[in-house]
């Protein structure tokens, strides 16, 4: 990953994505789905500034006692979480995924959202969730990045949408290294995540698809966001990167006469055997 300043972290964040009605529900689903009184150390891992956590916060409010530990390698996000979040409940901690054990020795649950698909070994991940988990602990992880994500008939909309981003940055003289799907990262299916977490300790997973109909406004966000314009736009300098993905979604959206855009979401809830 390209080295970033503090201000382009904040300018080109995912925050702005996760205020969207949709991006709360479906991790809602898999709070409501976790989170009960028999379950009172809860991870959240990954927890960025803290928009999971809130929810998670918000449902042990319903369920009695319970913590939630916030984990995520980014001090900076952390810090915005601590002043989001001032609950006695709460704690935060900077550290990596892939090094959980040494950060929590036990849990009742670890809630991983919206960040699987960024995991290089995730085979190594959800084997460090194991560790932590206590038997019949709960691992519950989304992500809309994965192998099944595209609703029928839609496909050719996001390919547009790189296509044309690329047909901006052109016209105005700035070569892309190659014209890519919008992820650099490599997606699994449904059935090889339910393989790893199987292969890692796990009872076989409940594994479901939640559709959500993206809106213009939270796909320009997310054209905005780094992560997202670095793999859909090799080697672009963020701004015109994000300005281009701008352009380019309008002229897609034109031609395709889409005015929202359904994708799935991939929820798995697996218990610790």
């Amino acid at each position: 990953m390209a080295w970033r300043t503090e201000a382009e972290e904040e300018r080109f964040s995912f925050t702005p994505f996760t205020r969207h009605p949709f991006f709360t529900e479906v991790n809602r689903w898999i709070v409501e789905r976790v989170i009960c009184p028999s379950r009172r150390t809860i991870v959240d891992l990954g927890c960025g500034p803290g928009a999971v956590t809130q929810l998670i916060v918000d449902r042990l409010s319903q369920c009695g006692e319970g913590r939630v530990i916030g984990i995520d390698p980014s001090a900076s996000a952390l810090e915005k979480a601590r002043r989001a979040i001032r609950s006695r409940v709460a704690e935060f901690v900077e550290g990596s995924a892939e090094w959980l054990s040494r950060l929590v020795p036990s849990a009742d649950a670890v809630i991983f959202c919206n960040a699987i698909h960024l995991v290089p070994d995730k085979a190594k991940v959800i084997a460090e969730i194991r560790k932590v988990l206590k038997r019949g602990g709960v691992l519950a992880f989304n992500t809309t990045f994965f192998n099944g994500a595209y609703v029928e008939g839609t496909t050719g909309f996001w390919r547009r949408w790189v296509v044309r981003a690329v047909q901006v940055l052109r016209e105005h003289g700035i070569a892309v290294q190659h014209e890519g799907k919008a992820t650099a990262r490599s997606f699994l299916s449904a059935d090889e995540y339910a393989t790893l977490c199987e292969h890692e300790g796990f009872s076989p997973p409940t594994v479901e698809l939640v559709r959500v109909e993206m809106t213009p406004e939270s796909l320009e966000d997310i054209g905005r966001f780094s992560l997202f314009i670095e793999g859909a736009l090799p080697g672009v300098p963020l701004e015109q990167g994000a300005e281009a993905l701008r352009e380019g979604l309008r002229r897609a959206l034109d031609e395709t006469g889409f005015s929202t855009v359904p994708r799935n979401w991939l929820e798995c809830v697996a218990v610790a055997s």
